[in-house]
């Protein structure tokens, strides 16, 4: 029974884990979301010598794959920071010309 108990503590820790990795993927912490996939993907290769039946198979399949998911959009956030940040270059107009080189003729009419 005591197995049983330790695979519950460990998966409620898993989804802890990925919770905080989740919190830290929509305020664009990188590097602190990365150490909590660590930490939980250690947790998850524990939690998978444990696993005795076929509900403990279904819950240790479904956190490995959220995980390897969110290790995902890790990479991709990580990939995407650097370089995200470009400040805007405004280009000045140029003023069109006709083809044949002449500059266009405006006529300014003034009221009597």
């Amino acid at each position: 029974m005591s197995n049983v108990t330790e695979f519950i503590e460990i998966r409620r820790k898993i989804e802890s884990l990925a919770r905080q990795i989740t919190l830290c993927i929509e305020k664009n912490i990188a590097q602190d979301s990365g150490q909590y996939l660590d930490e939980a993907n250690r947790q998850l290769e524990v939690l998978k010598t444990m696993v005795a039946n076929d509900v403990q198979v279904i819950a240790a399949g479904r956190l490995s794959r959220q995980l390897t998911g969110l290790g995902t959009k890790i990479k991709t956030m990580k990939v995407k920071s650097p370089t995200a940040k470009r400040t805007a270059v405004k280009k000045l107009e140029t003023p069109v010309r006709s083809g044949n080189g002449e500059e266009p003729l405006i006529t300014v009419y003034k009221r009597p």
